[in-house]
């Protein structure tokens, strides 16, 4: 299973603190693994700009199995939710 998401407002660094408090282990610098055997590939978002606004994020590139997957996606949401988004 595989799923990739733009988190505009969710920098990398930030993206990546969020993994962590879910289990994920940093391997490389752009790649977060879980013992289930999940993985997060996390990059920077191209910055939208809206106006004067100019808004930024991160892509998040999720595999693995689809059961711990869903769950830790779950989790993740709560953590993501921004008001207005």
């Amino acid at each position: 299973m595989s799923i990739v998401h733009e988190y505009y407002g969710v920098p990398v660094w930030l993206m990546k603190e969020y993994l962590t408090e879910l289990g994920a282990v940093e391997q490389e610098e752009e790649t977060m693994r879980w013992e289930t055997g999940c993985q997060a590939v996390v990059r920077p978002v191209p910055t939208r700009e809206i106006g004067s606004l100019a808004v930024g994020g991160s892509v998040v590139e999720f595999s693995g199995c689809e059961g711990p997957l869903e769950q830790m996606l779950e989790q993740l949401e709560c953590k993501t939710l921004r008001i207005g988004a």
